[in-house]
């Protein structure tokens, strides 16, 4: 996480603006990563020495950033073989048995080691910071998916820091849920012509804990995927309040693709129904449904191609007995009457707990779609 003084960013009445790279910072961050490269292997003195460059006197945090950034992502090397410790136990060893010339007793340490007297050397101080040898930088990493990482790590820093944030979502809002509820955040989703999830922030809470803030920092490489969002959180920087607003396209990378679906057992009852019933399109994901003040988001929406009807599908299994309770009184407050509910046997859920106007399916290990299909006919 980046510390307070490298989150490069203005005040505007209120508004905390973040100073993301751009294309014109690509030359200076190419320079960055080509000091990195050569410095690997080598002592981490060299590379501070030539970092010291760039940012000796820099006042542009963004550099500062950069640079943090770089260090996080080195990977370092496999230990010394052998341990520095034990070479110098060796040539301690060796120069109080045979005093002599220095170069004498690191070439017979060398010899019984096996190893060049260069690596001797080089191992006997290599556990100590600043001799420590430097790693290298994941593969691939060009300037372009550096500005990337760093706008990623302004922006992280700067929710890291916040009281609490709404994100209102239009497309793949059942995923940024899903993700926000299995980090543990603590959060709920608002009714309105556009789902809002709303977050409370690490600095809301009693304990300010880097666990949470790092769970909620994972939330914003899954907005990339939404077709639209914005963001609006109140930040804690300097000991003021700050308004911070992040919209659609800012530039960040996004996560790793959504999976279409959240377990085979949806997959697999997708792909039965499909081949069952051919005349009705499988929409996974459709809209959520308000239900008492919040949101319910249905697995699965099915309509037919020519007439017209639609149901909705829900899947209740693979979840503690606590979440299905919350769920089915959520979709009895919604009254659908077109729902379908999918429960699992081993849940035990009576007649009298289940939405009074669903169509129910009690499955084991595997949805039957064609007891679905069933009653898409009624």
């Amino acid at each position: 996480m980046l510390p307070e003084p490298l989150i490069a960013h203005s005040v505007r009445d209120g508004e905390v603006v973040p100073h993301f790279l751009c294309a014109a910072d690509h030359p200076w961050l190419r320079s960055l990563l080509d000091e990195f490269a050569a410095a690997a292997d080598r002592p981490e003195h060299h590379l501070h020495e030539r970092l010291a460059h760039h940012t000796t006197g820099c006042r542009d945090r963004r550099v500062l950033a950069a640079v943090h950034v770089l260090w996080r992502l080195v990977r370092r090397p496999a230990p010394h073989d052998p341990r520095p410790a034990a070479v110098r136990a060796l040539v301690f060893e060796e120069a109080a048995s045979s005093p002599g010339d220095p170069a004498i007793v690191l070439a017979t340490v060398a010899t019984k080691l096996g190893r060049s007297v260069a690596a001797v050397r080089e191992a006997l101080f290599a556990d100590l910071p600043r001799e420590r040898p430097v790693g290298t930088l994941p593969a691939g990493l060009t300037h372009v998916a550096l500005a990337l990482r760093v706008n990623l790590a302004l922006a992280q820093a700067l929710l890291y820091r916040s009281t609490g944030l709404r994100v209102a979502l239009e497309g793949n809002a059942r995923a940024v849920v899903r993700h926000a509820r299995l980090q543990g955040l603590l959060c709920y989703v608002e009714s309105g012509s556009v789902p809002v999830l709303a977050i409370s922030g690490p600095y809301s809470l009693f304990r300010r804990t880097l666990v949470y803030g790092r769970a909620l920092s994972t939330l914003l490489p899954q907005l990339a995927w939404c077709r639209r969002f914005a963001l609006e959180a109140t930040c804690v920087l300097a000991g003021q309040q700050r308004v911070l607003r992040l919209r659609t396209g800012i530039p960040i990378p996004p996560a790793k693709p959504p999976a279409a679906y959240d377990s085979r057992l949806e997959a697999r009852f997708a792909r039965d129904l499909r081949r069952i019933a051919p005349e009705w399109d499988v929409v996974r994901e459709p809209t959520p449904i308000a239900a008492g003040g919040t949101l319910v988001f249905p697995d699965f929406a099915l309509h037919h191609r020519t007439d017209g009807r639609s149901w909705l599908v829900e899947i209740a299994g693979f979840w503690t007995p606590e979440y299905v309770t919350r769920k089915l009184e959520r979709l009895r407050a919604a009254r659908l009457d077109n729902l379908i509910l999918c429960i699992d046997e081993a849940r035990r859920c009576s007649a009298a707990e289940l939405p009074p106007t669903a169509r129910v399916v009690r499955y084991r290990r595997r949805v039957d779609a064609a007891a679905v299909a069933a009653l898409l006919g009624d």
